[in-house]
């Protein structure tokens, strides 16, 4: 049984259960990551075979979205018949919280509502409902004030019922606002119309009025107008503080969550001219800028300007390009003129940097106009050496984590993000080492890889063809591994290291993948035979 001080996986020390245990969204626990120098993480342990394949078959999903107010979803790992799932801690105080130490007006409210939605957006957009957005799971940001959604443990795929429709969101957050409005209709509100109908509509449940898609709320936003309200300061206690610091016991504070839709391509207009490139020639990408009301910019924000630009320039990054990659992590076009939206897109621009710095200088200037001959000489080589063009872009996308968000599993992703898949192409491909074993009847074969951090090894197994082969792997909890048949057909899904027996075949070799999402490198066995 898990508890305080118990370390799992050699890596994650548990220090606090913070909620839990439940049937539905098992437990939550405060963890650190003792291979990171002890960073704070968020942990959730799910002992139910229903919570355990409803998470695990949205985990995935989420481990692609980036958005700055919603955690980043790391690795999942089994352990001991419990299902365990790590994302970013975020420390921070919770809504509910915040609601117990002062009131909020209506004003603040209509922020939170229109920051939130794109959020929920972006979630819906993904085919996932969040399943149970309240105050509880809205928390504010202590580092700068930005509002982060956190998963309560009841995410889901949408589905054909109504507690599983994304409509279901949107009720529960306009529940979430009349809860924080103190419950009903503040004074002052009677005279606001058309909030006080958009809250009416959130909180309907009949089909000819209630809201489908968060995109319908925001637009019936646009027209309320709500006078700024002077902040209350807070109470404080030794209560309340020992609160605030617990995440679980929080929810994410809805204030910043919207920031995604209303964050993306402006921000970038107005933090970052468009009209050229770091080397001063002009650019070749349509220029939006002038399109846009403008926006003054505080001083801070001027130095953050100015900084992005040393580094593009010294990255020789295509200015235009970079500008599309992160409009397009954010999912939107609206224009901006508040300055936390713009500090999210910021935050987010530094983020992408910190990524592209890891490629080697020949590659940076070319982003932007990669394209698939870049790569096609690594490519054509291991084609030539029996492995399938499938399984060549599953190589590459593992190869791409440290440079793109999430693993992007069974496709090439789109772009203007493909380019730094290609990147990876191209940096990792020339890398790959090939082992092919051979595998007997009765006698199995076996041999010890070493994988190096963050890397990928490539087994090829042959093997008479009609006849099963019995494959078994076992390594460390942070491996993964991947088989496919001689067609690039996948015969074991993505998982952790294990036995199996794969049926009969019309040919060879099976192509083996084994990634390592650790931080040190390690060592895997593999072991093969015939299996009649």
């Amino acid at each position: 049984m898990s508890g305080s001080g118990t370390v799992l996986v050699e890596r994650y020390r548990l220090e606090e259960c913070l909620s839990g245990p439940d049937s539905l969204r098992g437990s939550l626990w405060r963890a650190v990551d003792v291979m990171a120098g002890d960073l704070p993480v968020a942990m959730r342990q799910l002992e139910t075979p229903a919570a355990q394949q409803r998470l695990l078959g949205v985990w995935p999903q989420l481990q692609t979205l980036l958005h700055p107010q919603w955690p980043r979803c790391g690795e999942f790992f089994e352990l001991d018949g419990a299902l365990w799932l790590v994302r970013d801690w975020e420390d921070g105080v919770a809504c509910d919280v915040l609601q117990r130490q002062r009131s909020f007006g209506a004003g603040e409210v209509l922020l939170l509502l229109r920051q939130i939605l794109p959020v929920l957006a972006v979630l819906h957009g993904q085919g996932l409902v969040h399943g149970d957005v309240n105050p509880r799971h809205v928390l504010r940001r202590r580092s700068d004030g930005l509002p982060v959604l956190l998963d309560g443990g009841r995410l889901q795929r949408q589905g054909a019922t109504e507690q599983d429709a994304a409509w279901r969101d949107l009720h529960d957050l306009g529940g979430t606002a009349l809860a924080l409005l103190g419950g009903g209709w503040p004074e002052g509100l009677e005279s606001e119309a058309g909030f006080r109908e958009v809250l009416e509509r959130l909180l309907s449940k009949a089909p000819e009025r209630r809201f489908n898609e968060a995109s319908e709320v925001l637009k019936a936003l646009e027209s309320v107008v709500l006078p700024a309200e002077p902040p209350v300061a807070p109470r404080t206690s030794r209560a309340l503080a020992r609160e605030q610091g617990a995440e679980g016991r929080l929810w994410p504070v809805v204030i910043a969550l919207g920031l995604s839709a209303l964050v993306g391509s402006a921000i970038g207009l107005f933090l970052l001219p468009r009209s050229s490139t770091p080397d001063g020639s002009p650019r070749t990408t349509p220029d939006w800028a002038a399109q846009q009301p403008a926006v003054r910019l505080l001083p801070e924000e001027l130095d953050l300007r100015e900084q992005l630009f040393s580094r593009l320039r010294a990255l020789q990054v295509d200015r235009g390009w970079f500008l599309q990659l992160v409009d397009a992590s954010q999912h939107v076009s609206e224009s901006m003129e508040e300055a936390p939206l713009r500090r999210v897109w910021t935050e987010l621009a530094e983020e992408w940097l910190a990524r592209i710095e890891q490629l080697p200088p020949g590659i940076r200037p070319r982003l932007g106009r990669l394209g698939d001959a870049d790569w096609e000489q690594p490519r054509q080589a291991l084609q030539q050496e029996g492995v399938h063009l499938k399984v060549v872009e599953h190589l590459v996308s593992a190869g791409s984590q440290v440079l793109l968000p999430g693993t992007m599993q069974d496709r090439k992703p789109a772009e203007p993000f493909r380019q730094l898949w290609i990147a990876a192409a191209m940096q990792s491909l020339d890398d790959i080492e090939i082992v092919r074993l051979r595998a007997r009847p009765l006698k199995p074969t076996n041999r010890s890889l070493r994988i190096p951090a963050g890397g990928v090894r490539l087994v090829l197994v042959e093997a008479p063809a009609d006849d099963a082969l019995a494959l078994g792997i076992n390594g460390t909890p942070l491996m993964q591994m991947m088989v496919f048949d001689a067609k690039g057909r996948v015969v074991e899904k993505r998982g952790p290291l294990r036995v199996g027996r794969i049926a009969g075949h019309e040919g060879t070799p099976f192509q083996v993948l084994v990634t390592n999402e650790g931080v040190s490198s390690g060592i895997f066995n593999l072991s093969c035979r015939v299996d009649f």
